[in-house]
C-alpha cells in the first residue's frame, strides 16, 4: 500500500467533516454567472424554430403535390397526348359511321349489347387509369384502344354480313333520302 492510500485511510474522518467556506460558493456562484451558457440555448432555440418551420414546409409540399396529382387524374386517352386524342376522335368517328350504316339496315340493334360490354370495359379502363401507378399508363391506354380496335371490327363484320345477306336496304334507304 502507498503512503497516499494509508494517509486517505487514517484521515478518512477529517476529509468527510470539512465542508467549504459559504464564501467558496459565492465565489462559484459569481464565476457561473459570468459564463455564457445562454450562447448554446440560442442556437438550440433556433435550431429547433428552423426545423419546425422545414418540416411544416415539406409537409405543406407533399400534400400540394398529392392534391394537385389528383386534380389531373387521366380519365380518358385524350388526357394523356394530342396523339391520344385524334386516336380517340378517329376511333369514336368510325364507330359512329359503322353505326349509321347498320342503323339504315334496320340492323343496329344486333351488336347493341356487344358495344355495351365494350363500353362496360372502357369505362372500367377509364377508372383503373385515374388510379393507375407510375408507368402502369401505357399498358391500360393499349387496352383501351384495342378495346376501340374491337368495337370497330365487331361493326365491321356485321356490316358484311348484312351487305352479303340483303345489299339492296341499304339503296332504297339512299334513294328514300335523296328525293
Amino acid at each position: 500500500m502507498s503512503n497516499l492510500e494509508k494517509f486517505i485511510l487514517e484521515n478518512r474522518a477529517d476529509f468527510d467533516a470539512e465542508v467549504p467556506s459559504l464564501n467558496v460558493w459565492a465565489s462559484l456562484d459569481k464565476h457561473l454567472d459570468q459564463q455564457r451558457p445562454t450562447v448554446r440555448l440560442v442556437w438550440m432555440k433556433r435550431l429547433r424554430a428552423a426545423a419546425a418551420i422545414l418540416v411544416l414546409l415539406l409537409a405543406g409540399g407533399a400534400a400540394g403535390a398529392y392534391l394537385t396529382n389528383q386534380d389531373q387524374a387521366v380519365e380518358s386517352l385524350a388526357d394523356m397526348s394530342p396523339e391520344h386524342a385524334e386516336m380517340e376522335r378517329y376511333f369514336s368517328s368510325q364507330v359512329e359511321e359503322k353505326m349509321a350504316k347498320l342503323a339504315a339496315y334496320h340492323q343496329d340493334g344486333v351488336v347493341k349489347a356487344d358495344l355495351k360490354e365494350l363500353d362496360e370495359t372502357y369505362e372500367q379502363l377509364r377508372q383503373e387509369l385515374k388510379d393507375a401507378p407510375e408507368g402502369a399508363e401505357e399498358k391500360i391506354i393499349q387496352a383501351m384502344i384495342e378495346t376501340y380496335q374491337t368495337k370497330v371490327n365487331i361493326l365491321e363484320q356485321v356490316l358484311e354480313k348484312v351487305e352479303s345477306v340483303n345489299p339492296t336496304t341499304i339503296n332504297s334507304t339512299e334513294n328514300e333520302v335523296s328525293l
